[in-house]
C-alpha cells in the first residue's frame, strides 16, 4: 500500500505537469487522500539485486553530479570511485553530464522506486518554463487560488504573483509549485479555499500560517531533498510514519525532491 500511495501522488503530479499548457477543462481533481490500488496484474515493485561488497555498476553522470555525491548515494567512498575511474581527475569539482562511470557499490537494504517522477530540468525555474505565463494559467481556472491575495515580499499579491514570487526565489518550477497546490489544496479547481492556515499540510503556528508561508516551506523543503541529495548529505529520510525512505543511488535529484517533499506531510503507510 506504501508504493500504491507514492504511485498514486506521482502520477497525480505528473498528470498536472504534463498539462500545464492544457485548457481547464484538461485538468482534473485529485484527493490527496485518495491511492489508487494497485490490480492483481500490475507489475510488481522492481528491487536492485544485493550487490557484493564493491562490485562495479554501471552509472551515466547526471547534470550536477559530484564525486562526494555520488560516494554518499552508492554507500562507497570517493577515493574507490576515483581508483576505479582514472580518466577522472582528482580535482573535478562537477562531473561532466552523460560522462559513463563504474561505481564499486556498497548494498543498503530498502532502496526505493527506480521510478523517476520527472527530469531535474523540469524541476527548477529555468528555461523549460520561460514560456509559461502564471496568471494567465491560474485565470483560466475556476479555483480560488485566482481570487487568493496575501501579504508577500513586502506587498499584496495576487495567487499567481505569490506562486511567481515564490518560484523565483527558490528557483523552483512555478508548474510544480501549481501542481502541489492543487493536489494538496484544489488551489485550480476547488471554489473554496481551504479554512486551515495551513494549506500544504506543514503545522508550524509561529511562522508558516497561511498560503504564501505554506509555499514558502514547500519550496524549501523541495530544494532540501533535491540539492541535499545533489550533494550527497541526504541519502535516506524518515516518513511521518516511521518508516525510512532511502532513495535508489541512480535516482534524480528532482525525484528525490519530490519524495523527501511529501515525506515531511503524507504518511507513507
Amino acid at each position: 500500500m506504501k508504493h500504491a500511495l507514492q504511485y498514486g501522488i506521482y502520477t497525480a503530479l505528473i498528470f498536472l505537469l504534463l498539462v500545464g499548457c492544457a485548457p481547464p477543462d484538461a485538468l482534473i481533481q485529485f484527493d490527496a487522500t485518495a491511492a489508487p490500488t494497485p490490480e492483481a496484474t500490475s507489475t510488481p515493485y522492481i528491487t536492485r539485486p544485493k550487490f557484493d561488497p564493491g562490485e562495479l555498476v554501471e552509472y551515466v553522470a547526471q547534470t550536477g553530479d559530484t564525486i562526494s555525491g555520488l560516494a554518499g548515494r552508492f554507500n562507497t567512498s570517493a577515493e574507490e570511485i576515483l581508483v576505479n575511474n582514472p580518466v577522472i581527475p582528482h580535482n573535478v569539482s562537477v562531473l561532466p553530464p552523460g560522462m559513463p562511470m563504474q561505481i564499486p557499490i556498497y548494498y543498503l537494504p530498502l532502496w526505493g522506486s527506480q521510478f523517476q517522477i520527472m527530469p531535474d530540468s523540469a524541476f527548477v525555474n529555468g528555461p523549460a518554463g520561460i514560456d509559461f505565463d502564471i496568471q494567465s494559467y491560474v485565470d483560466a481556472y475556476p479555483g480560488w487560488l485566482k481570487e487568493h491575495r496575501d501579504y508577500a515580499g513586502g506587498e499584496n499579491r495576487s495567487g499567481a504573483e505569490i506562486v511567481s514570487y515564490v518560484a523565483t526565489n527558490f528557483s523552483v518550477s512555478p508548474r510544480l509549485l501549481l501542481a502541489i497546490l492543487e493536489y494538496q489544496s484544489g488551489a485550480l479547481t476547488k471554489m473554496e479555499e481551504p479554512e486551515t492556515p495551513y494549506t500544504l499540510g506543514y503545522i508550524e503556528p509561529i511562522s508558516h500560517q497561511g498560503m504564501y508561508l505554506q509555499l514558502i516551506w514547500a519550496a524549501n523543503t523541495l530544494n532540501n531533498g533535491y540539492y541535499g541529495w545533489r550533494g550527497g548529505s541526504l541519502t535516506e529520510f524518515d516518513r511521518t510514519d516511521g518508516s525510512l525512505e532511502r532513495p535508489d543511488p541512480w535516482q534524480n535529484a528532482a525525484s528525490v525532491g519530490i519524495q523527501y517533499y511529501f515525506s515531511r506531510t503524507l504518511s507513507g503507510s
